[in-house]
């Protein structure tokens, strides 16, 4: 029985959201139960009171805890279809619209990227689409993730051989990875001179923006509805009108955020901005 009133939760909750620098109904209950519950358990810990005493006590095991509840599993290439629908219907239409705006620049965000995978994924499949010279294009990815030693594992570009040679498709991995020993692979400095990593927080009230496409996958199903309405009001701001908003599989727009983009692809999970807000004179979050 989970009881989200138990006065040591709530007060765990509250310095966990100060720190976070959020409201503390922004994650659902569930989620946060269930992250906190298994530091506890890790340290024996039953209580939520005593464990909230250890927390105010101890800053590294509140950072511990800020890594479990800001954990993202991510991986190489995740569910394919996406990647397939990105690489041979979304690139050839920014290709084609940027055409059309003389435009030479492909700007990207892979917004809660973890440990690097998707952004490298993502800088992949642009050299698979567009070829050696990237169609001449300047190609930016932003790659941002809240937690500090994920983006370090993601900045030196280093993965155990068994993950790579099951997640990356097997044509890939020599011209995009290099063995530096038994156990690693490295990306290849081509793929690794495209991305940017930066922390940044997801409830933050300003955004980058000027992107063309935004991946973010697998990180609002653990985010309240109230809150997820204002991360795509954000996300809406951070595009440009041409651009494409990139969900996870079991994710959806709900509520008024709903009103901000089209869908373009349903099996992919991808969006496109809806530019009837825009013309009806409508204003969506903060930037």
């Amino acid at each position: 029985m989970m009881d989200y009133r138990d006065p040591g939760y709530l007060k765990i909750k509250e310095e966990l959201f100060r720190h976070l620098r959020v409201s503390s109904d922004a994650y659902k209950d569930s989620y946060l139960m269930r992250r906190i519950r298994a530091r506890m358990r890790k340290l024996g810990i039953t209580n939520f009171m005593e464990y909230y005493r250890l927390i105010k006590t101890n800053k590294k095991e509140l950072d511990e805890l800020l890594l479990t509840v800001a954990i993202n599993v991510t991986e190489f290439f995740r569910d394919p279809v996406v990647w397939k629908t990105f690489e041979k219907k979304v690139i050839p239409e920014l290709v084609k619209i940027k055409k059309e705006q003389h435009s030479s620049s492909l700007r990207i965000w892979s917004a809660a990227c973890s440990t690097g995978q998707e952004p490298y994924s993502i800088a992949m499949t642009l050299y698979e689409a567009l070829g050696e010279d990237l169609g001449g294009f300047r190609v930016q990815i932003l790659a941002t993730d809240i937690d500090r030693e994920a983006l370090a594992v993601a900045m030196r570009g280093e993965y155990p051989v068994d993950v790579v040679e099951k997640q990356v498709p097997r044509h890939m991995i020599p011209k995009y990875f290099t063995r530096v020993s038994d156990e690693r692979y490295r990306v290849s400095p081509k793929i690794r001179r495209l991305v940017k990593f930066q922390q940044f927080n997801l409830f933050s009230s300003r955004y980058p923006t000027g992107f063309d496409v935004i991946f973010i996958r697998n990180v609002l199903i653990y985010v309240k509805r109230e809150a997820q309405e204002e991360i795509f009001a954000r996300l809406y701001n951070s595009l440009e009108d041409h651009g494409f908003l990139i969900l996870g599989k079991t994710e959806t727009i709900l509520g008024n955020a709903a009103k901000l983009f089209k869908l373009y692809d349903l099996v992919a999970r991808i969006y496109r901005k809806n530019l009837e807000v825009k013309k009806h004179g409508q204003s969506f979050g903060g930037r």
